[in-house]
């Protein structure tokens, strides 16, 4: 029997041996092209050794075959095996390649983000808040990364304003004590107008008294001057008396009787300051109608009016001026420390300062990508980019062999260079001229954004498809 080749021996393994994952379209042409060849060298082989073998057979008067058959005939089983493995390793390492180029894809792909500049609010001097924060550093939101501290920070103005608020409580301290004061004056003086109202109503009850009393006496004395000039008139009838005397006994009754007047006048005259004094009005030849002790009452209680006044302007301005110190407080604290927190999840892209800097207002400090708008940046040809829509469904292949993703198109930009806040421009994709913008939601998971992350990217442009779009 015939012993098999060393190619044969070696032919074996590579039929066997799976193709690996990783290969390219150029790596399955070639492997095809090594799997052909060497098929007909051992066809060769083969042919050649049949010869050999068979030059001293007897010769039959068998007709010649066709031209066609003989060669069926001399291929051996394994030859026939192996043609057909051949065959089928190239269909199964073929079928994919072919699919992709049919398939509309893009020259290349990146997985992007955007990029958040955090500036300084205020001028001061840096503090790490964490003293490993690089480059690639992860946060969350609201950490802090940085703090700014500005002790050259102005507190003259919030200095005023407690001066101000230590002087409006010193006012209204000594306008309290003040108004506490003159209430105790007042009172006093109330007290002391009450008792020389009192003490008028007695004085003029007791003078009315006595000129009722004079009246009684004159009345009495003007009976007798009565009686004494009739006793005259008759005395000067007989000439008992001299006319002198009857003159004089008529005087001394119209003296009686006017005493008698004037006594009655008087009277009335106290009645009136007696009524007025009940009243508080005090009626004098001395004084006005108000007495010394009720004017000073007037002048203090005008003066307690005013301090009262006062001090409720002062304890209204208080809360006033507490909430200026609070407010301006707090605008210091802003101007002389500040805390930068991180405003998405993500992770350092750049740094743009050190600890111990001095930095300026507005100043950049830091760049960080949020990783929370990661997607996919890709360049492809011109006819690539007409099949596509915005809202088509798209596939992204990670070059590492990692999980595809399922997204859509959100942007096409075309031939335009659209500037924007991107870690990667797209200028840097330079295989193709147009470019497109597309979402993947499972690149927002986590805080490690994966940028500059190649892969490719394969667009569903099916009718099906497309016509969902233009709906």
């Amino acid at each position: 029997m015939r012993q098999p080749s060393r190619t044969e021996a070696t032919d074996i393994p590579h039929i066997d041996e799976p193709a690996a994952p990783t290969f390219n379209a150029n790596m399955q042409l070639s492997y095809l092209e090594s799997v052909v060849k060497e098929w007909k060298t051992q066809r060769t082989a083969d042919k050649e050794q049949d010869e050999r073998a068979t030059p001293n057979a007897p010769k039959n008067n068998v007709a010649p075959k066709p031209s066609w058959i003989a060669p069926a005939a001399n291929l051996r089983l394994s030859t026939i095996v192996k043609s057909a493995l051949a065959i089928a390793v190239a269909l199964l390492l073929g079928w994919t390649p072919a699919q992709r180029l049919l398939a509309t894809t893009s020259a290349e792909a990146v997985v992007n983000a955007r990029v958040i500049t955090l500036r300084a609010p205020i001028e001061g001097d840096v503090t790490m808040a964490a003293a490993a924060t690089d480059i690639g550093s992860t946060f969350r939101s609201n950490e802090e990364i940085l703090t700014i501290r500005n002790p050259r920070a102005d507190y003259s103005h919030l200095d005023s304003l407690r001066r101000e608020r230590d002087q409006l409580g010193t006012t209204i301290a000594a306008l309290d004590a003040k108004s506490r004061l003159l209430t105790a004056n007042l009172t006093e003086l109330t007290d002391q107008q009450e008792n020389f109202r009192v003490g008028r109503i007695a004085q003029l009850e007791q003078r009315v008294r006595e000129i009722d009393a004079d009246i009684a006496a004159n009345e009495a004395q003007h009976d007798m001057a009565v009686v004494a000039l009739t006793r005259a008139n008759a005395l000067r009838k007989t000439d008992a008396v001299s006319q002198a005397f009857l003159d004089k006994a008529l005087q001394d009754e119209r003296v009686s009787k006017n005493t008698i007047q004037s006594l009655v006048e008087r009277r009335k005259g106290t009645m009136v300051e007696l009524d007025a004094a009940k009243k508080g009005i005090f009626i004098g030849d001395s004084y006005n109608d108000t007495p010394q002790s009720a004017q000073r009452k007037m002048e203090v209680a005008l003066e307690l009016a005013d301090v009262r006044a006062r001090l409720q302007g002062s304890k209204t301005e208080l809360p006033v001026l507490l909430a200026r110190i609070d407010a301006e407080t707090r605008r210091n604290e802003e101007l002389s420390s500040a805390v930068i927190r991180s405003t998405v999840n993500g992770r350092v892209w750049e740094i743009l300062t050190a600890p111990g800097e001095h930095v300026n207002a507005g100043q950049d400090l830091m760049r960080l990508l949020d990783c929370g708008s990661a997607m996919v940046t890709a360049s492809v040809s011109e006819t690539a980019y007409q099949k596509l829509r915005i809202g088509q469904s798209a596939t992204f292949r990670p070059r590492d062999g990692g999980k595809e993703l399922r997204g859509r198109i959100v942007g096409l930009n075309g031939l335009a260079a659209v500037s924007s806040n991107s870690a990667i421009q797209q200028s840097v994709l330079s295989r193709e001229p147009y470019h497109v913008t597309l979402d993947f939601p499972g690149l927002s998971e986590g805080a490690d954004c994966q940028i500059g992350r190649s892969g490719l990217v394969q667009f569903d442009t099916s009718s099906l498809a497309a016509s969902a779009v233009a709906k």
